[in-house]
């Protein structure tokens, strides 16, 4: 299988495509070292939207419970379990989430009918 030639490169010097091929080897560098800062940021983004979540999560937990804050961590850990295996909370917990993945879907159902009308507001 042969490749078609490029007829700008065919007037080229030797030189002249090293140096094309240098500087696209250092943008390609440059590429892959940006690359690798946005998936850095992007990791340290989603630690810090996990480390509040969770802080929120058990402030909330902690202002249900206020007892709970001197509890040892293991003590929390046995309470959270007896939680989890309760089928009343599991379905307490399984209908929230569907109705707030309902309110989540007609938000965006909204959003895109106000785009497709043209409404920004």
């Amino acid at each position: 299988m042969s490749r078609a030639k490029n007829p700008k490169y065919e007037s080229m010097s030797l030189e002249e495509l090293k140096a094309n091929m240098e500087k696209s080897r250092q943008e390609l560098e440059v590429a892959i070292h940006n690359k690798n800062l946005l998936e850095q940021r992007k990791k340290l983004v989603e630690r810090r939207e996990r480390s509040h979540r969770l802080i929120v999560k058990g402030a909330e937990f902690e202002k249900a419970f206020p007892l709970s804050r001197d509890l040892e961590q293991e003590d929390v850990q046995n309470i959270m379990n007896q939680l989890q295996n309760s089928s009343y909370n599991k379905s307490i917990v399984r209908q929230t989430y569907i109705s707030a993945s309902q309110k989540d879907r007609q938000q965006i159902a909204e959003a895109v009918k106000k785009t497709e009308k043209g409404d920004d507001s």
